[in-house]
């Protein structure tokens, strides 16, 4: 019979019966060891470049060599150059020793006390300071990231260096006059299949600072109860962006197609509205399904058109304001606000929605129509809410699997405002 071999830990390993503060301080020496033999490292890149033993080697160049020798992919490999340009030692022409560019950093990467993301922080916060800065203020300045590196990791260690560049160039660069003339401002647009659009672009420093302003009221991480609001910020920087697009197109100030509403206008057979079937067209051929249709029908106007077999428009018909002035004016008396349980939006964020669909026979009153923002309109039109009234004020039914007991619920948050 053969006995099964058991394979144990070496001597010295730190597995045998060592407990947790033994074991964080065996990792933190480990982690020094580790630190020092990286600068090492970094201390024969500098040599090989200073030599160009590269090319002895058949590299083109010291990154080449070490994504050849080491299997290093490029961007790290380009990290422990730049390191190594930074942080080691040079040589002059005469064969002189030349102290690193941040000898402060490089003393405190010898010794094992910096992680590669904080060497990172360093380099990148000193060289980017501008060229009016001397000698002394950069030095100052790294002996600061040096000795906030002991409590702060390479994130804080940035917004430690944002700072330290504001404290020694309040003014910052001056603007040149071509700058000035006709400011950098770029949007790219990219529509997916699905209607989607992607943003890309570059704002000048002026505007870029009034879009936050006019973003930062409306994305604030908490709403107006005070309450955490779930939503992350790319999500309320997106919704707020939703609804200033809403509010300055329905000021009526914009040109040629910005008078009123609709500013999108669709296109969908009356049998498909009613019935949620098929798609409708929109501009640019792009498709939305029946119950988008259904939700942007809510507070617009419905022309109705006649078409022939092939699509073309025989006859159109007059417009009908779903929701009047004198209407609106009565719902936001009754509601003062978002009427979904648990909003806070005010009146100027808010559209008027029919309980009962003006395509299913609803008629456009004060008891059929409610208040909605525009994310819980989505909302309703798009899940299993339901809402009625009960004497004479909306109540909401969440889903089952919101609530399993599907309780009615009601908005009291401005009734007292």
């Amino acid at each position: 019979m053969t006995t099964p071999s058991v394979t144990t830990a070496p001597v010295g390993d730190p597995w045998p019966e060592e407990d947790a503060d033994v074991l964080a301080a065996m990792l933190r020496e480990a982690e020094r060891e580790y630190r020092k033999a990286a600068a090492r490292v970094l201390n024969i890149v500098k040599a090989i470049e200073h030599k160009e033993a590269y090319e002895q080697l058949q590299a083109k160049n010291i990154q080449q060599l070490l994504e050849d020798q080491l299997l290093l992919s490029p961007t790290e490999a380009s990290r422990r150059v730049q390191r190594a340009r930074a942080f080691c030692p040079g040589m002059a022409l005469t064969g002189e020793m030349l102290a690193p560019k941040l000898d402060l950093a490089a003393q405190a990467m010898r010794r094992g006390d910096l992680a590669d993301s904080q060497l990172d922080a360093i380099r990148t916060v000193i060289t980017r300071l501008p060229a009016h800065v001397d000698f002394q203020q950069r030095r100052e300045a790294e002996a600061a990231m040096v000795e906030g590196a002991k409590h702060m990791d390479a994130g804080r260690l940035y917004r430690l260096g944002t700072r330290l560049h504001a404290y020694l160039d309040p003014d910052g660069a001056a603007p040149s006059d071509k700058d000035d003339a006709k400011p950098r401002r770029e949007l790219h647009l990219h529509t997916g299949r699905d209607g989607r659009l992607a943003l890309r672009g570059i704002l000048d420093a002026e505007t870029g600072s009034l879009l936050q302003e006019v973003l930062s009221p409306l994305a604030k991480p908490e709403g107006e109860d005070g309450k955490p609001d779930p939503r992350s910020a790319a999500e309320r920087n997106g919704d707020a962006l939703a609804d200033i697009l809403n509010l300055v197109a329905d000021t009526g100030k914009l040109p040629i197609q910005g008078a009123e509403r609709p500013h999108l206008t669709v296109t969908i057979s009356w049998e498909m509205l009613r019935d949620c079937l098929g798609v409708a067209r929109a501009y640019e051929g792009l498709t939305i399904s029946p119950e988008t249709a259904r939700r942007l029908a809510c507070d617009a106007d419905i022309i109705p058109v006649i078409l022939n077999s092939e699509g073309v428009p025989l006859d159109v018909g007059r417009k009908e304001r779903l929701a009047g002035p004198e209407l609106r004016k009565a719902l936001i008396a009754r509601d003062k606000g978002c009427t979904r349980p648990g909003c806070t939006r005010p009146v100027r964020h808010t559209r008027a929605h029919h309980i009962v669909s003006w395509v299913d026979g609803g008629t456009t009153c004060l008891g059929n129509c409610v208040l909605l923002c525009d994310r819980h309109h989505r909302e309703i039109h798009h899940t299993d809410w339901t809402i009625r009234m009960n004497n004479g004020h909306p109540e909401f039914t969440p889903p089952i699997d919101v609530d399993y007991e599907q309780k009615p619920l009601r908005n009291t948050y401005h009734l007292y405002g």
